[in-house]
Order: structure tokens, then C-alpha cells, then sequence
């Protein structure tokens, strides 16, 4: 691991020896708590340090009245004190040798108040003075599963290979738990806020380098210095994916953006512009934002693929699924051709009566009582080679109908893992979401979720969401081998 010799970003922001918690509380229902909590269920290594004048004992630690009070050293703070508190406290960082002072302290200049944004000014100076690097102010600050590291105690704890930046605090905890629901799991997470100092810049510098991350995600809403973004992103869309999801595109988006960190949003063509430059790649929506990490993280391509519009097959759901799929695939770049002629001769040889019926994609209401299954049939696709990647419906609403719905539904999905387990193309699988009233059809789909992203495969609510996102993978790795760009970019799934 290492860190860009341009970023002001270095290990110790992530991996501390030490952290104080100022205005840790012992109120569970307070930020002063989760800090400290989320620090010990994470099992940070080094000391942890609460900070109250008010109380001997927090979460089973020592509390101290202040910093000074402190016996040993401190190289990070987690500031959750009021912001008129704020200065006072860097000179007791200052005094202490903090080296990183991460402000969940928010009501600066995203307030409007000219007051505010003057005493955010005043804290940017005074940090530069002491030598403190500034995580925020309004943000939740770090996560680092591998280093203890986090700000909620109900993230995910298996460390992976995707980072996340945000302006948003929400967006972070949001992005994390709907991801790992999908099967991602992060190396390193920050919400930045407002960038008074540490930007997504100097982060996109040190991602860049990162050895424990492979894929980066990013939400960003404004930025105080584009040509630098350009080059940080540049660089790191250079070495692994970047996907950006933009916030703040409209009047209303940007008008609302001024107000949840300051930010200078600008006009979405030039940022599309700008990120279409880097090497980035732009979505406009938090699905889409997901879809796409769920995609470099787990998606695998073969070489052969990185050409003229992917060729696809598809499996499974019912005649008016398949219609649906065959469009959604086409609209979204992707080609559906005719059932490849070798793939209807082995059709022949097992069911001779479906070899002209069956087509791609393939009516999985057709195989039905046949010998040959949806399972099979993906494996026939996997082996041609006028096929670049496939979409696996489930099909759960038919299977949760027949008589043996648990079974048969643990049935597929484990076939169908065994299959993408071993797949060295892209396969897609479509689940959709649990919302049956039928409490045991309800976790017979979720266990199959759950069996699909145990063994690291993509999966997506809706053949839509799968095409798009797999057209958009394949693309953007062809734009990448047609420009020299990186084999980090051929997905994280090893």
C-alpha cells in the first residue's frame, strides 16, 4: 500500500495509532457514541481515547476531560463538539501533536450563514498553521474495516476491494449496506463533506495507489479546484475503474447541493465532459452507482469481447420475460442473436422436440417437463463462442408456484452458482426483490441472494438493470484495451 506523492492523504488517515473521540457521549442514540462504539466493535488496535468533561467511564473506556488530560499520544480526532467549539479545540490538537482532525462537526458554510462560512475560513487557517490535515467539516469522516476503523457499528465487517468516497454522509452508510446487501464489500470508505482541506482529490491520489482497493466508486457534488479533480481521476481511472455518480445536475439538484455541503455543483455538461476525459465512468442514479460496482467487482470478460456490440444469451423467466429481455438488451447496446446453430444441435440430440422451438432468449416455460433445463442451457452458452456473456434469469415467481418452491428454488440457484463459479465470461443473474407476503417464499428468495453474492457473483433485481450495466462494463473496457488502459480494469473476482 502507499500513497500518491501528490495527495495530502497518507496510511495514518485510515490506520491511526490512536484516536480520540471529543465529545464522545454516553447516549447510544448520539454521534459522541457511535464513534466510540464503532471503534471497539471494529476492534481498533491502538487506544481509544473518549473525550467528555462530564463523565469518568464511556462504552467500558477511560474518559477524559480533555486532550491535555489524555496520558499517551493521540493521531486522530473525531471532532462531535459544536462548531463555535471547533477552534479551541485544533489549538488542543495542535498541543497534543494531532496529526488528522476529522470534523463530523457540520453547520459551516453549507448553513449559508456568512458567519458560518467566516468561521469555516478561520478553521481551514488555523489546521494549516498546526499542520492538521482536515477530514470534513458535516461528514462522517473513515472507514477501514482492516484498520478498526469506522463511524457506524452496523457496517459491514469483512474488509473487501472497493472504496467509496462521498460528499454525503448518508450516501456512505447507504451505498454500504445496499451494497454488501449485493455482495460488495470495501476496503476503505470516506465522507469528506464540505473539502475544506482533504479533498476528493488528494483521496482519488491515494486510491490510485492503493494495493487493497481494485474498484472506486464516487459521489460528488461540487469541487473547489477542477483541474486538479481532472488529474486525480485521470490517475486513478488510469490504474482501476472509477464510476462517479454526480449530484447536483439540475437547478434544483444544485441548489440543494450548496446546501448539504457547499459545494459548487456546475453544469452537468461539463462535468460529463470531464469525466468522460478521465477515463471515469458517469452515472446519474444510486442504482446505477451500485450496478456498476456490482459489475467491475464481479463480472468477468474475455478478450474477444472487447469489440463491436457484445453478443449476449439469455436464460430463463417466461415468454412475455423473454420479449422484455430481448428489448432491454438490444436498447441498451447489447446484441441478442439467434440460438447459436451448435447449441441447436446438442438441443436435438437431448430434446427433439425443442430443438426449432427454443431461441435466444430462451423461454424457460418452454424447457419445462423436457430434459433439457435453464441450468443446462446456460452451460451450452458458456461454451460458444458467438456468445461474449450471459444473463441468468431466476425466474423465482414461477418457481415460487410450483408445489416444491423451497427446493426447487435452493435447486436452481446452486446450480446456477456452480455455473457462474466457474464461468470465464460475464454472467449476469437476475433475482428480483423478496416481496412476497409468504414469509417462507420470502427467504427461500433471499437465500438464494444469499447463495449468489457467498460465491461472488453479480446479481441484479431486473434483467434491465443487468443489461445496462453489463453493456456499460464491456464498453468501458473496450474503451480502455482500445487506449493502452489497465488489466485492473478486467474486474476484482479472482
Amino acid at each position: 500500500m502507499g500513497s500518491a506523492a501528490t495527495s495530502g492523504v497518507t496510511d495514518a488517515v485510515f490506520r491511526p495509532a490512536s484516536v480520540a473521540v471529543v465529545g464522545a457521549s454516553s447516549n447510544a442514540d448520539s454521534p459522541g457514541h457511535d464513534y466510540v462504539r464503532s471503534l471497539i466493535d471494529f476492534g481498533f488496535r491502538g487506544p481509544i481515547y473518549p473525550i467528555n468533561p462530564r463523565a469518568t467511564e464511556i462504552a467500558g473506556l477511560p474518559a477524559y476531560p480533555t486532550l491535555a488530560a489524555v496520558p499517551g499520544d493521540v493521531d486522530y480526532a473525531i471532532s462531535c463538539v459544536p462548531a463555535p467549539a471547533v477552534l479551541p479545540l485544533i489549538d488542543e490538537c495542535r498541543a497534543k501533536g494531532v496529526r488528522t482532525l476529522h470534523l463530523f462537526t457540520g453547520r459551516f458554510a453549507e448553513t449559508g450563514d456568512a458567519g458560518a462560512a467566516a468561521l469555516e475560513r478561520d478553521v481551514a487557517r488555523r489546521a494549516s498553521d498546526a499542520g492538521i490535515r482536515v477530514i470534513g467539516p458535516n461528514c462522517m469522516g473513515v472507514y477501514d474495516a482492516v484498520g478498526g476503523m469506522a463511524f457506524r457499528p452496523d457496517l459491514p465487517r469483512e474488509p473487501g476491494d472497493v472504496a467509496f468516497l462521498s460528499q454525503s454522509g448518508n450516501n456512505s452508510v447507504e451505498l454500504m449496506l445496499h451494497g454488501a446487501a449485493r455482495g460488495l464489500r470495501f476496503s476503505k470508505v470516506v465522507s469528506y463533506g464540505n473539502a475544506l482541506d482533504l479533498s476528493e482529490a488528494d483521496f482519488l491520489d491515494y486510491l490510485a495507489d492503493d494495493d487493497d482497493t481494485r474498484v472506486v466508486g464516487a459521489y460528488i457534488e461540487g469541487t473547489g479546484d477542477g483541474r486538479r479533480l481532472f488529474e486525480a481521476l485521470r490517475r486513478c481511472a488510469g490504474a482501476k475503474p472509477v464510476v462517479v455518480l454526480k449530484g447536483g445536475r439540475t437547478g434544483a439538484g444544485s441548489r440543494t447541493a450548496a446546501s448539504h455541503t457547499a459545494a459548487l455543483a456546475g453544469r452537468r455538461q461539463v462535468w460529463s465532459a470531464m469525466l468522460r476525459q478521465a477515463g471515469a465512468v458517469e452515472v446519474s442514479t444510486f442504482d446505477d452507482l451500485i450496478d456498476m460496482l456490482v459489475a467491475f467487482a464481479f463480472l468477468r470478460v474475455e478478450a474477444h469481447a472487447l469489440g463491436a456490440a457484445p453478443a449476449v444469451g439469455v436464460v430463463g423467466g417466461g415468454g412475455g420475460r423473454a420479449v422484455q429481455s430481448a428489448d432491454v438488451c438490444e436498447e441498451a447496446g447489447l446484441r441478442v442473436p439467434k440460438l447459436p446453430a451448435a447449441i441447436r444441435v446438442m438441443l436435438r440430440e437431448r430434446a427433439p422436440e425443442l430443438a426449432d422451438w427454443v431461441d435466444n432468449p430462451v423461454d424457460q416455460s418452454i424447457l419445462a417437463g423436457s430434459a433439457v433445463s435453464g441450468a443446462r442451457v446456460l452451460e451450452m452458452m458458456l461454451a460458444s463462442p458467438e456468445l461474449d456473456g450471459l444473463i441468468a434469469n431466476v425466474g423465482e415467481d414461477w418457481v415460487l408456484g410450483r408445489p416444491d418452491a423451497v427446493d426447487r428454488m435452493a435447486h436452481l440457484v446452486g446450480r446456477f452458482a456452480e455455473i457462474g463459479e466457474r464461468a470465464e465470461k460475464p454472467i449476469a443473474f437476475v433475482l428480483g426483490v423478496a416481496d412476497s407476503p409468504d414469509e417462507t417464499k420470502w427467504r427461500a428468495v433471499e437465500g438464494g441472494r444469499q447463495r449468489l453474492t457467498d460465491a461472488r457473483l453479480a446479481v441484479y433485481p431486473s434483467v434491465d438493470r443487468a443489461a445496462r450495466a453489463m453493456a456499460r462494463y464491456i464498453a468501458h473496457l473496450a474503451a480502455q484495451q482500445e487506449h493502452g488502459g489497465t488489466p485492473a480494469a478486467e474486474g476484482v473476482r479472482r
